[in-house]
């Protein structure tokens, strides 16, 4: 690994100055610590920050986290309002409702019923998961203000007007993850040899839950796993009852390992895997 590993696992910041510009709203000022994800969502011990590597291989050297993942990335109403009291409870009680089950999923030590049926509020449990992602490994976006791009820019949009819908061009996709590894993977690509079709977008796991966003999916791709709000124009406080799956759980290693014919594309600055640290 070397001198090289070294600095590549370094580039994953996470503590950041205290004042900077807070990368959900962009206003300047004083920087809170955000999660990510949720303390609750089985984020409170520590970890050891690394870079995620182009292959299927994790850095080995990295920085430690105390206390869980968090980034000092956003401003107090954005973290504390919008994220801790408006949507992660709803992401916090999904989460919670099936970690055991996602442990039993893979163990398979227990008998378990191949499907469940949570009922939750998508569009907060949307929202959650889309704050995390804007916050995590973005210390270099509060020195010159958040990064702008029609997805990254809609996400926001979305996520401090309570009533808005879901941007039309957005999709989030769900899929039971049991493992105690967090992955962060922003700005990722992934494409097939012979085709032109890529799907762009971001990735967030955690016990028990992973979560795809997607931009601007191709129609010639094929997620093969569910979305989280099937009905873009559903009110905040509107819940639907999802179906997991428990007997066909994807590789802990999807969607960042890719297959023989695959193509992934990710930055090793917004890419990282925090191991708890025992």
């Amino acid at each position: 690994m070397g001198n090289f590993s070294k600095r590549l696992g370094k580039r994953v910041l996470h503590k950041g100055p205290e004042k900077g510009y807070c990368t959900i709203c962009g206003v300047s000022g004083k920087l809170s610590r955000d999660h990510v994800p949720p303390k609750k969502c089985n984020n409170l011990n520590d970890v050891e920050i690394s870079a995620l590597l182009p292959s299927e291989e994790y850095s080995k050297i990295g920085t430690t986290s105390q206390g869980g993942t968090h980034f000092r990335t956003l401003c107090s109403k954005c973290n504390s309002e919008r994220l801790g009291l408006e949507y992660d409870p709803a992401l916090i009680g999904f989460s919670n409702e099936i970690t055991a089950l996602a442990i039993g999923a893979k163990e398979r030590q227990i008998h378990l019923p191949q499907y469940v049926y949570p009922i939750i509020k998508p569009q907060r449990v949307a929202r959650s998961v889309i704050g995390h992602v804007l916050a995590a490994a973005a210390i270099e976006e509060i020195k010159t203000g958040p990064l702008t791009s029609p997805m990254s820019d809609a996400m926001r949009e979305y996520f401090l007007d309570s009533s808005a819908p879901m941007p039309e061009m957005l999709d989030i996709y769900y899929w039971i993850y049991p493992s105690n590894k967090q992955v962060v993977i922003k700005y990722f690509g992934k494409a097939q040899f012979g085709m032109k079709a890529t799907v762009t977008g971001h990735v967030i796991k955690f016990l028990p839950l992973g979560f795809w966003l997607v931009w601007d999916k191709p129609k010639s791709v094929k997620m093969n796993i569910p979305k989280l709000v099937k009905e873009k124009g559903m009110g905040l406080d509107d819940r639907e009852q999802l179906k997991i799956d428990l007997y066909n759980v994807p590789s802990t290693k999807f969607p960042e390992a890719p297959k023989d014919w695959e193509i992934n594309l990710l930055n090793d600055k917004y890419a990282y895997v925090g191991n708890p640290k025992t």
